[in-house]
């Protein structure tokens, strides 16, 4: 039968892989349904030794699965994902676009969160190189605390002259912004919100914020950005 012809190519495969003589056709054109259903009965049917069967065939059943898709301990597994890998392929990609796809499909959302921060003294910044000094101001005070091991973001200044606003998008390791950032002596001029990642309309903003371009969740009109990484 079907079975039996299935069950002798594979046994003559393992005999291959370790130099043994292949299992004879004695047998296997008979039908095999009366023969029951055991490892036994199948080697009866397709003419395997008894000494073949008991070095390969004594495991428990089976590693091989000739029907219904084979083994599934590895299904559902995906691409872990790597801050630094994430940095580098960012950093190496001129068209952002194309690897945000992937950055959805790799980020691990019980390791990593998202932030979203606005700064909350707008009205003292109205020229886009102030905005811009007090953006790479704050990155270096966060190197300090260590802030490029556990985190990334895209910080833009939006609007034009004198009417500014400065936000940014964060991604950082865990679900709580790390206590180093928090004693950071700026970090309270922000006002941070943690991102649902499963809304759609949400991740396109997060999007927004890693390509430069699009209305950032707010109609803005980008002027200038910075990335920490």
């Amino acid at each position: 039968g079907t079975s039996g012809l299935l069950a002798f190519a594979v046994l003559a495969l393992i005999c291959k892989a370790h130099s043994l003589s292949a299992p004879s056709f004695e047998g296997v054109g008979e039908p095999c349904k009366e023969r029951g259903s055991t490892f036994e009965d199948l080697n009866a049917c397709v003419g395997v030794s008894p000494a073949f069967s008991s070095r390969f065939l004594s495991v428990s059943p089976p590693l091989l699965v000739l029907r219904g898709g084979g083994d599934t301990a590895n299904e559902g597994d995906k691409k872990p994902f790597n801050l630094d890998a994430w940095k580098r392929l960012y950093t190496n990609t001129e068209d952002t676009e194309s690897i945000l796809d992937e950055f959805w499909s790799t980020l691990d959302t019980e390791g990593y969160s998202i932030w979203f921060a606005e700064y909350k003294h707008n009205e003292d910044y109205t020229k886009k190189l102030m905005a811009s000094n007090l953006i790479g101001g704050f990155f270096q005070r966060l190197d300090n605390a260590g802030g490029r091991k556990v985190s990334f973001a895209n910080v833009h200044v939006f609007g034009k002259e004198p009417s500014l606003e400065l936000a940014g998008c964060w991604l950082i390791k865990g679900q709580d912004i790390p206590q180093d950032f928090k004693d950071v002596a700026d970090f309270d001029q922000w006002e941070w919100t943690k991102a649902d990642i499963m809304d759609a309309t949400v991740r396109k903003t997060v999007n927004d914020y890693w390509r430069w371009d699009g209305d950032f969740g707010k109609g803005r009109t980008w002027a200038a950005g910075k990335t920490y990484k």
